[in-house]
């Protein structure tokens, strides 16, 4: 049996495996026959697993590709710099110039 860690608001599969979970806030603990593809399963809300949908695995590899994106820039110093510098001359809150810049580097 395996215990899988899985987030309430879309049953999103976390973490987990042959050791035991502790949940966090807003997050529950299921324990289950097999591991759960977090990609293309979901949380049934009765104790199993079930396919996702096409929007939730839509929505879970949009949210990989930004979390990459967002990686990859906090480990290019350049362009991180840039952002950096950027937000000084233009007197914007650092975040700011980092999300636009961020809009402009995914769409490359």
């Amino acid at each position: 049996m395996f215990q899988w860690l899985y987030r309430l608001s879309d049953q999103l599969f976390i973490a987990g495996g042959p050791c035991e979970m502790t949940a966090g806030a807003g997050q529950a603990v299921v324990t289950l026959p097999r591991n759960p593809k977090p990609r293309t399963e979901r949380y049934d809300g009765a104790g199993g697993i079930r396919p996702a949908t096409e929007q939730e695995v839509g929505d879970y590899d949009a949210a990989q590709l930004l979390a990459r994106s967002t990686a990859s820039f906090d480990n290019e110093k350049l362009v991180k710099a840039l952002a950096v510098w950027t937000a000084g001359k233009l007197n914007v809150p650092l975040n700011t110039a980092k999300q636009e810049i961020l809009v402009i580097y995914r769409s490359l």
